[in-house]
């Protein structure tokens, strides 16, 4: 072909014959130059998008993995999260019963101490009362400890002074009796020493009724001769006879000592239109012999005067509680300490005046002071019981009936006298003292 000729060399750009520069031919050529190079950028650009594009695809798939693994991670934390609040919402449910248990317990805490407190108190004051009981009462028998052995020495010391004078006396009367007729000896029996104490109580003189002659004595007119009751001596005898298979607290039972305590120891104790303490309890305490007086010094009648006046004085404001139990529980302090308070004079008239003596029905009792008047009246009837419960020991087995009659008429005189107010007086008219009664 003649492009074959023109064209020698594909890629020359003139023509084989006359070897000039074919434009069209050198345009395509550079067309050809510049697509190529294009192409080659291209192809070069396209390798390196392709290395993009790899890098991307590993790059989404480390990211895809990175996803993946955030979303697993999310869910788990979503499911953590949702635990949490899960265990959240039930300590929170827990938290507010333990509030609730808390403000319980709180409360009961709060009672407890309160109850613990009142009982404290309580037991407390208990304590304090049964240490002063305690206190008092060994107080009280160490007092009465010393007192019966004060009484022992005395009684002993007595005990041998009358051994003497009653040796001494015998001797005597042997020597008397020795020289006096036979005729003479039975005006000094046994039986007249009741009625010579009776007529000295009445102030006869006894002189005088010795020196009647020995005629009149001897042989009375009927009309004139003196007697005594026979249904009452008779009940005296029967008492006699009686009381010592009787019991001390049953004694009363006998027809003898109904009436002396109906005629003679209730009237001597009855103190008066508002007495402060029965009779009959002051019969009890006399009877079984666990009644004690004494002479009051001037310390101890002032110490119970102050006593007196401080439990006068008004009580003090309760102090505030905790509740109602412990305010009725100060109440009813108060009202049982006003209403054991001495309230002031004689505890057993109650009148007011010079209090010399006290006296306590029981070892254990506190004492109470009364005037020389109610005390002649309690000594007076512990006199006669002494005489009851010599009689009923058999101390007196040697004296007659009529002696033993003529002494209790003696003694329930005494007691008329002390309840009538004129004791002392009677008393000093025989040359003797109120205060020699009951030693």
């Amino acid at each position: 072909c003649p492009c074959y000729k023109v064209l020698a060399v594909s890629s020359s750009r003139a023509c084989g014959i006359c070897e000039r520069i074919i434009p069209s031919l050198d345009d395509a050529h550079k067309e050809h130059t510049r697509l190529v190079e294009e192409m080659e950028q291209a192809q070069t650009r396209l390798a390196e998008e392709k290395k993009r594009a790899l890098a991307a695809t590993v790059d989404v798939e480390v990211l895809r993995k990175k996803i993946e693994d955030l979303e697993d991670s999310l869910q788990a934390k979503s499911d953590d999260y949702e635990s949490v609040q899960k265990d959240l919402s039930i300590l929170n449910d827990k938290y507010v019963d333990e509030i609730e248990k808390v403000a319980e317990l709180q409360h009961a805490k709060e009672t407890v101490e309160g109850e613990l407190e009142e009982l404290s108190r309580t037991l407390f004051e208990e304590a304090n009362g049964m240490v002063a009981t305690e206190a008092r009462a060994r107080h009280q028998l160490e007092l009465t400890r010393k007192h019966l052995e004060l009484e022992l020495k005395d009684a002993q010391e007595r005990l041998a002074a009358e051994t003497s004078q009653l040796k001494e006396l015998k001797s005597k009367m042997e020597a008397m009796m020795e020289s006096q007729p036979q005729s003479k000896r039975s005006s000094t029996n046994h039986s007249d020493r009741g009625s010579v104490d009776l007529a000295q109580l009445f102030g006869i003189n006894n002189h005088n009724r010795i020196s009647v002659p020995e005629a009149l004595t001897e042989e009375p007119e009927p009309e004139a001769a003196i007697a005594i009751d026979g249904q009452l001596l008779q009940e005296f005898r029967e008492f006699v006879t009686q009381s010592s298979s009787v019991r001390l607290n049953k004694i009363h039972s006998l027809t003898f000592m109904r009436h002396c305590q109906d005629e003679d120891v209730e009237p001597c104790l009855r103190f008066g239109n508002t007495p402060r303490i029965s009779a009959k309890k002051l019969t009890e305490g006399i009877c079984s012999n666990t009644c004690y007086i004494e002479e009051a010094t001037a310390e101890q009648v002032k110490e119970y005067e102050r006593m007196v006046l401080a439990a006068q004085q008004p009580p003090s404001p309760a102090r505030n509680s905790m509740s109602n139990k412990s305010v009725l529980w100060e109440r009813l302090q108060n009202q049982y300490a006003m209403y054991q308070a001495p309230k002031g004079g004689c505890q057993t008239c109650g009148r007011s005046g010079p209090l010399s003596h006290r006296y306590r029905i029981a070892s254990l009792d506190e004492w109470s002071f009364i005037d020389r008047f109610c005390r002649d009246r309690l000594v007076a009837v512990c006199e006669f019981y002494i005489f009851i419960r010599n009689i009923r020991a058999g101390l007196y087995a040697s004296r007659s009936i009529e002696d033993l009659y003529s002494e209790s008429l003696r003694l329930r005189l005494q007691m008329f006298y002390a309840r009538s107010g004129v004791l002392p007086i009677m008393l000093s008219e025989l040359g003797t003292t109120a205060q020699s009664i009951g030693n």
